[in-house]
């Protein structure tokens, strides 16, 4: 081997590389907020589940769900989407929605996200 050669990457080989990383950064970017924005709404509902809605109405429920949406700045949700079931040992929150946003051009993501509450009936 000799002492001489020149080592190192080359003009395509770093371009290539800086491409890779690029791409990689725009999409944990573009695809981060919407998995932050979910992690609110899931601890807003358990939050929400968790502070004794038992006698509350159905409205009452998405009003207080909706005033930790609005805290957080989640603006893109429909409180309509939010099914309350209730049974005799516990009340079930549930909200299933998608995201859909322009990735690339006309490459679109589409995100699918499911949030639950299942909480237990308090008796004293």
């Amino acid at each position: 081997m000799r002492s001489d050669m020149q080592k190192g990457m080359t003009f395509t080989s770093a371009l290539i590389g800086a491409f890779i990383v690029g791409f990689f950064l725009t999409i944990i970017f573009k695809l981060a907020p919407h998995y932050m924005d979910n992690r609110i709404i899931q601890g807003a509902m358990d939050q929400v589940g968790q502070s004794g809605i038992e006698n509350k109405t159905d409205s009452e429920i998405r009003r207080k769900l909706a005033d930790f949406f609005v805290i957080n700045n989640i603006h893109d949700v429909d409180l309509s989407k939010i099914e309350i079931n209730r049974d005799k040992a516990a009340i079930h929150l549930e909200l299933n929605y998608e995201k859909r946003f322009a990735m690339f051009g006309n490459v679109d993501v589409v995100l699918k996200f499911s949030n639950q509450f299942d909480g237990q009936r308090q008796t004293y």
